[in-house]
């Protein structure tokens, strides 16, 4: 049995969503195009929910560590907005399906990730006293705000992605800045 089973489960997960509803998909479908037993799915997985967040979780665990890596800003968001274009066609399909809310709420907690650690490196950088409360609060709306630009515009075709990734930048540092010289 391959070392990384939970991977090669995910992996035909992921390429069956694109031929079939998610919603369709089931654990005796994926089992048999895996050619592995019950048993072994069960032992990686509770369910077909936990594939779809364990392949979203990595998924976006390596978007966030690649943006995190970028020299500044736009180019972080210039990643967000890259994948979101070239995964549009899955991330649609995940959004239409009755796990809506769950997708929603696992792209909300990557981008949240970067927004955070971005801001405790501005923190650290110009050294201000940060209210939790207010930072949360501030992290988690623009994270849903950026999640719903990037579901909203992903699919244009005529999308000018340095363009979006400039506006994007000019709103989120202007409102990092405004909250750190509170």
């Amino acid at each position: 049995m391959p070392a990384d089973m939970k991977k090669i489960i995910a992996e035909t997960f992921l390429k069956m969503i694109q031929h079939k509803n998610i919603d369709k998909i089931t654990v005796k479908a994926l089992i048999e195009e895996c050619h592995i037993s019950r048993q072994t799915f069960y032992y990686h997985f509770q369910d077909i929910m936990d594939v779809l967040e364990w392949s979203l979780r990595q998924a976006t665990q390596l978007l966030s560590e690649k943006s995190l890596q970028s020299e500044n800003m736009r180019s972080a968001l210039q990643i967000f907005i890259s994948f979101t274009v070239e995964q549009f066609p899955m991330v649609q399909k995940l959004m239409n399906s009755q796990r809506r809310s769950q997708i929603e709420q696992l792209l909300i907690d990557s981008v949240s990730v970067y927004l955070n650690k971005m801001a405790e490196a501005q923190s650290r950088q110009q050294d201000v006293s940060v209210n939790y409360a207010d930072r949360d609060v501030l992290l988690r709306y623009n994270a849903c705000g950026l999640v719903g630009v990037l579901l909203a515009y992903g699919g244009k075709s005529d999308l000018d992605q340095d363009k979006l990734a400039l506006q994007l930048e000019r709103i989120l540092s202007s409102e990092m800045s405004e909250w750190m010289n509170r």
